[in-house]
């Protein structure tokens, strides 16, 4: 991904959020179900937030990458694995 926008966190099951903003299409769904995590940015592309001490919940940030329809939205856990999307 030559494109992302990605963020790490110290806590939690979800330890690091990579948005493919390449494949981003502006839908916002991210932002609706996370907005303490995911914002838009100018070109109306998706971005993590950059104070990961305010971030949602896991379930929340979950959902918010389950909501986008084109699947950019990686998360992974702390053994580096690829929790979401399968």
């Amino acid at each position: 991904m030559a494109n992302e926008s990605s963020a790490t966190k110290t806590s939690g099951k979800i330890r690091k959020i990579v948005i493919d903003r390449d494949a981003c299409i502006g839908a916002r769904s991210c932002v609706i179900a996370a907005s303490n995590t995911f914002e838009m940015d100018d070109e109306n592309l998706a971005l993590v937030k950059s104070d990961a001490s305010n971030f949602d919940s896991d379930d929340t940030i979950m959902q918010g990458a389950e909501a986008c329809p084109v699947l950019c939205i990686h998360l992974y856990g702390e053994d580096g694995k690829k929790i979401f999307p399968n």
